[in-house]
């Protein structure tokens, strides 16, 4: 059934009493007739599994304030970008008793115009800025649904999923990155019933298009930003300049790398070797690659070739490609890899950080206001909370980025040693030692940022040192009396109760107050379960090719295994979970009797559908050859469990 929206208003009430049937059928019985779109009832099914109440009036998750302008920051290109267009098209619907609002990829409301009237009655079931509109949160709705689809779509009354927003309309169409086509954000135009407009979801159409199309005509001259010289290399007869998106397809050039490149008939750089690592390297996160000698073909020619990343906020959207005739002698040139002085220095940035949780978030954020700082760093949370990974994030960003990052395990240096690895040593300093004598990490850190992990296992007599070098800012090599000044920002971490250890007297308290200027605690996996879904997608797209898996489904019960353990290792736990589970399945879906045994030992109240956990014991048991015991182990219940549930789906053995 659709709705006109120049009808009157019987039939209004006609077209929502039925569609109102139709959904209370849905919600108790779990089954609707054909007057559903097709597209509205897979949302409803969407909206059933995520948990969803269908009978909240208004919707539970919030951000903070602070939070929130976080998120205008990290959005603040998308925002520059969308905003005119929004308040032209508030004003061309102004009286209309409407709202027009910007999402990011993930539901959030950053931004909205409309009526003031209107508006109030947003507040009353919170479609307001710093509100979730998923379809995880909020049911079937036009930005939840938008975000799961990527297409433009229109939501009427009882066609949502929750009844708190039957009164309401809803017209959404995605902000697509032009050259990648990933979802950047969403354009909502939202109001009561009796505003609806048959142009409502045209408006939001254009709208987001525009801004779309705003985007790319940006992109280019954005690129040519990156750095000075590549505005005057666009129209060098000398160099060429090349844009591709992140699947390195060819977008944009100039005139040399046309000639250059349509001459081949080479649309992506993949067919060209060299050219194709470099740009592998900066898309996996290294900042900009400078000044490194390649060949781009099969012919004997050299070019000197830079790379650089175009960013939209924090969305990487393609790749800058400078390139020109090398006129220097094969090897003279050398790569540089611009903040990267040591190999594994730079493995990790902000843009590694996976995790929308509210928890989560308000981490980052203050560790990226750490990173403007040059105060020790203190970083303290529970073993596999990924205290490397922020320490690495955090020098990337700081003004010390050039300069090495050297990590230290405390904890993995015999005793006798630490000492020597911290500070180096002189010449003949102890039988061993080389004749040169050696620097230590400190000395290696230069300038740069030195971590020190597990630093509750630092012997004391080596924490007498340590506490010298951040007061005094000089270390002193073993066997020598001179001091070597050193300049070095120390990030500490552990993840031990450090005050407990100063009352068993197994660590300084002066040292203890010296490391802890900043302070942040990196919060476990179960702080932030509703992270763990993205944190599983990321692994399986990660570890799936080494098993020859690559388009892998989850089974929803698998998921709900997976979100309700406890998690005692965290984040590292739950990657070798997950290769674990990669080496157990067999076919394209990950079910739940291919996870390790310890988790479904551990989890109790996972509510399994009954097709579901049918489905599952008829893999269970041909996996195991028909043998039950085997096939009840393996689903972690009792062989008795197992034949009553045989019996209960009348399954044949």
């Amino acid at each position: 059934m659709t709705w006109n929206p120049n009808s009157s208003c019987y039939e209004y009430v006609e077209f929502t009493s039925s569609i109102q049937k139709a959904w209370s059928t849905y919600v108790e019985a779990g089954h609707s007739n054909e007057i559903i779109r097709p597209d509205i009832l897979i949302s409803w099914q969407r909206s059933k599994k995520f948990g969803v109440d269908p009978f909240q009036i208004k919707i539970q998750e919030m951000v903070k304030q602070e939070d929130l302008l976080t998120k205008h920051e990290k959005n603040q290109k998308l925002l520059s970008f969308a905003r005119p267009d929004m308040k032209h098209l508030a004003d061309t619907v102004k009286g209309s008793e409407t709202i027009i609002t910007i999402s990011d990829r993930n539901g959030l409301i950053l931004d909205m115009y409309g009526d003031t009237n209107v508006l109030t009655e947003g507040e009353k079931i919170h479609f307001m800025p710093g509100a979730v509109w998923s379809e995880e949160v909020g049911g079937t709705n036009a930005i939840g649904t938008v975000i799961k689809t990527k297409k433009p779509v229109q939501i009427l009354f009882n066609e949502h999923f929750c009844n708190g927003w039957h009164d309401w309309f809803c017209a959404a169409s995605p902000i697509l990155d032009p050259l990648t086509n990933e979802l950047l954000g969403v354009i909502d135009i939202s109001g009561k019933w009796k505003n609806v407009h048959p142009h409502t979801l045209g408006l939001a159409i254009s709208t987001a298009n525009h801004i779309s199309k705003y985007i790319e005509k940006n992109i280019y001259q954005d690129g040519l930003q990156v750095n000075p010289f590549l505005a005057t290399a666009l129209g060098s007869a000398d160099d060429g300049i090349v844009i591709v998106n992140t699947r390195k397809k060819i977008v944009k050039m100039n005139g040399k790398a046309e000639s250059y490149f349509r001459q081949r008939e080479i649309q992506t750089i993949d067919s060209l070797y060299e050219l194709d690592k470099l740009v592998n390297l900066v898309l996996k996160g290294k900042e900009k690659i400078t000044e490194k000698e390649i060949s781009l073909g099969d012919d004997k020619g050299k070019f000197i070739c830079s790379i650089y990343p175009i960013r939209i906020d924090y969305n990487l959207l393609g790749i800058v490609i400078r390139f020109r005739e090398s006129k220097l002698s094969p090897g003279l040139m050398k790569s540089t890899l611009v903040q990267q002085k040591d190999p594994g220095s730079l493995r990790y940035t902000f843009d590694h950080m996976i995790g929308t949780s509210p928890t989560f978030l308000k981490i980052v954020n203050q560790a990226r206001k750490a990173a403007r700082l040059n105060s020790t760093l203190f970083l303290s949370g529970e073993t596999g909370t990924g205290k490397e990974l922020f320490a690495q994030a955090i020098h990337h960003v700081s003004e010390r980025r050039n300069k090495p990052f050297v990590a230290i395990n405390c904890g993995a240096i015999p005793r006798e040693l630490i000492e020597s690895e911290l500070f180096g040593y002189e010449p003949g300093a102890f039988t061993g030692a080389k004749s040169k004598g050696s620097p230590g990490k400190f000395e290696l850190a230069q300038g740069g940022t030195i971590f020190l992990d597990e630093i509750g296992d630092m012997p004391l007599n080596v924490q007498v040192h340590l506490l010298r070098i951040l007061e005094e800012k000089v270390i002193t090599r073993i066997g020598g009396n001179k001091p070597i000044p050193v300049d070095v920002r120390v990030i500490a971490a552990t993840h031990k109760n450090l005050m407990e250890a100063v009352r068993k007297g197994e660590f300084r308290e002066d040292l203890l107050f010296r490391l802890r200027v900043i302070q942040l605690r990196l919060p476990s996996l179960r702080e932030r379960p509703s992270d763990i879904p993205l944190l599983v997608q990321n692994f399986i797209q990660k570890l799936g090719p080494q098993f020859r898996k690559d388009h892998i489904q989850i089974n929803m019960d698998t998921l709900q295994y997976l979100t309700k353990y406890s998690w005692p290792g965290n984040i590292r736990e739950l990657k070798n979970v997950i290769e674990q589970s990669l080496f157990n399945m067999e076919g394209d879906t990950l079910y739940p009797y291919d996870l390790p045994f310890e988790i479904l030992e551990n989890v109790d109240d996972v509510d399994l559908t009954a097709e579901s956990e049918k489905d599952q014991l008829v893999k269970a048991i041909k996996m195991m050859g028909g043998n039950i015991t085997s096939a009840a182990e393996k689903l972690g219940i009792s062989r008795a469990t197992m034949y009553r549930k045989i019996k209960q789906y009348s399954i044949t053995i």
